[in-house]
């Protein structure tokens, strides 16, 4: 029974990484804005949580900065594709590749100033201990993010204007709700949890930091969130199922003498077949994404 127990424990880091960023994407998505830059910002997020605790010490403010810069980005995408407008998979994608390009520049800084601390403290550490507490309390933030998040788009009048401007944002528009303000706020809730979801897989599942560290990870979180509807209870059910191959891949790799690149490559194939699962079942119909998500809006109607 201790072995069970221990067992599930040891998936809380993945778990909750991919369970607040992939929580994070579907409640942006709800607000109608289509969400392509999430591997990039998740990319930058991991570095900048890296970063921000070699510089502070404080892998708890690191979290903390991560989630505010990660926010800055999911308002940036709200407002261009609400206010210009442009095409919600260009800006994404630009953005995903910026992401890309600062990440890069905000790690490898911080890989030569951590080498530098350890040369005069080794006993320097920027890491979330990961103790059986920690899990434990890693999980009970997921419940609460997923019970905050569920009680706010049912219950609330928040909610009920982030899911009226994913479904009609005219019509949205036309009973006084001001879009563009929703899908801010949207963006800034949702990329405050994927900033935090970084955060906890770069400073309690991987507490270092190279190139490319993260890359990927945002598109098997987009994959969670998709194939699950976007529904927070739902996607802790397929959060649970990747953290597990995330954790326990090389197990994996051992007992079916995999090799390593088809190990590694394992929660993405895991990824591409619950997107398609989800696609051909009767989960398409009943979890139907936003009417309006990924489609242009323009709040004065136009005249040829």
């Amino acid at each position: 029974m201790d072995v069970v127990v221990q067992s599930i424990l040891a998936v809380a880091p993945a778990f909750t990484a991919y369970y607040l960023t992939a929580l994070g994407h579907g409640f942006f998505e709800k607000s109608g804005v289509l969400n392509l830059a999430i591997d990039g910002v998740f990319y930058l997020s991991v570095a900048v949580a890296y970063a921000s605790a070699v510089y502070t010490g404080n892998p708890y403010v690191a979290i903390l900065i991560t989630s505010l810069v990660a926010s800055v980005f999911g308002m940036l995408l709200a407002f261009i594709v609400t206010k210009l407008p442009i095409s919600h998979g260009a800006a994404g994608l630009s953005i995903m590749f910026l992401g890309y390009g600062i990440g890069a520049l905000v790690g490898n800084p911080a890989v030569f100033k951590f080498r530098e601390i350890k040369m005069t403290n080794i006993e320097f550490s920027i890491n979330i201990p990961r103790t059986p507490l920690t899990n434990v309390l890693l999980f009970t933030i997921s419940v609460i993010a997923c019970l905050t998040l569920l009680y706010i788009l049912r219950s609330t009048r928040l909610g009920a204007a982030i899911k009226a401007s994913g479904e009609d944002p005219h019509a949205a528009s036309a009973l006084g709700i001001d879009v563009l303000k929703i899908r801010i706020l949207a963006g800034a809730i949702g990329y405050a949890l994927i900033g935090i979801g970084a955060g906890i897989f770069e400073l309690v599942w991987l507490p270092t930091w190279q190139q490319m560290q993260g890359m990927g990870h945002g598109w098997i979180a987009f994959a969670v969130s998709l194939s699950s509807g976007r529904h927070p209870l739902l996607i802790m059910l397929t959060s649970s199922a990747f953290a597990t191959l995330l954790t326990y891949q090389y197990l994996l790799q051992a007992a079916y003498n995999l090799s390593p690149e088809i190990a590694k490559m394992t929660p993405f194939i895991a990824a591409v077949t619950a997107m398609i699962v989800f696609m051909v079942t009767p989960l398409r119909r009943k979890l139907a994404p936003p009417l309006s998500l990924g489609k242009i809006f323009f709040k004065e109607e136009r005249t040829l």
